[in-house]
């Protein structure tokens, strides 16, 4: 009997079969496992040695990258192929977040369902949009469902970006961004990349995860900051690249010429806060297109996680959707 249910993780389970979607602690109740994206709370799963799990080439390489660890007993997934597993049909589908994420399509016991993972709906300079798919039960992350989380248009946070940081270098300082080494940090790089002439240096951790993603074909141009970097960060002409895990006061007195920003769609709660300036650009749905996404899957039953969980299932049953949140 087809069912799920949370235990640490979306737990799937059929009559031969369980499978764990991206579970947040170790736990032994599942056959196999998904791993949707590098994110690291999202990656418990590769550190179990024993069990299989299934992720893209492109997760795994990065999991390294960023943990120095090599997880064993990983099969790779493909974008749109599908793997028989036990009584599941198992394919893995473009989620639009980070470099390699994906989102899950499961056929089992007549049912067919589709997990989101960490998703985004909107195109960015490194991922496309994920596509909706026809199904009968979804899970959707719930990260910004709630109403006030509308992000603005992505080209115009991307013209504030490359401006703040133009005006930030004539003035004589040097523009850092505060970045996930996984995701942000390569849209950061790709955006001055492109549409500028301004050199991109990165920190050690974030050079770590952009070179794993040019080995996979990418084209990134950066410069690591203990390396061929130093001498432009001592020039100012260049943005320099930061991980969201290092203080940001500490950053301010080793780099005393240093403005800094923060990239986050969670600028939309708290501003600036300490930095220079902060910029909404988000990998995730906003509100509108966490709707919108559900309405174009047109599921008979959904089931909300993380994030604003519970109050966007009600938002989906006045829609007249059968949703209820995952308990946590």
């Amino acid at each position: 009997m087809f069912s799920v249910k949370w235990q640490n993780g979306i737990l799937v389970t059929s009559e031969s079969a369980s499978i764990i979607l991206d579970p947040l602690k170790k736990t032994p109740n599942y056959d196999f496992a998904f791993v949707s994206h590098a994110h690291m709370d999202h990656t418990v799963a590769f550190t179990d040695p024993v069990k299989i799990k299934y992720s893209t080439r492109e997760t795994t390489a990065l999991y390294e990258a960023v943990s120095d660890r090599k997880p064993r007993n990983v099969v790779p997934c493909l974008y749109g192929k599908s793997i028989p597993v036990h009584d599941f049909q198992l394919k893995a589908v473009n989620s639009g977040h980070v470099f390699g994420s994906a989102a899950l399509l499961l056929d089992g016991d007549g049912v067919t369902f589709f997990y989101t993972g960490d998703f985004n709906f909107t195109d960015s300079l490194t991922q496309r949009a994920i596509s909706p798919c026809d199904c009968d039960v979804l899970a959707i992350e719930t990260t910004y469902g709630r109403p006030d989380f509308v992000f603005p248009n992505r080209e115009e946070v991307y013209d504030s970006i490359v401006q703040w940081a133009a005006t930030t270098i004539m003035e004589g300082h040097v523009p850092c961004f505060f970045v996930y080494p996984v995701g942000k940090a390569q849209e950061i790089t790709r955006l001055f990349n492109l549409y500028t002439s301004i050199p991109v240096v990165t920190h050690p951790s974030i050079t770590k995860t952009n070179r794993t993603v040019n080995s996979f074909g990418g084209d990134l141009v950066f410069y690591d900051m203990a390396k061929e970097g130093e001498e432009l960060l001592r020039s100012k002409n260049c943005v320099c690249l930061f991980p969201t895990s290092l203080n940001l006061k500490t950053v301010k007195l080793v780099h005393p010429d240093a403005k800094v920003a923060m990239v986050t769609g969670w600028g939309l709660r708290f501003g600036k806060r300490a930095a220079d300036a902060t910029f909404v650009l988000s990998s995730h749905a906003d509100y509108a297109q966490l709707l919108r996404f559900v309405e174009e899957c047109g599921p008979k039953k959904v089931y909300t996680v993380h994030g604003y969980a519970g109050l966007f299932a009600n938002k989906l049953k006045r829609m007249g959707f059968d949703a209820e949140p995952l308990e946590h």
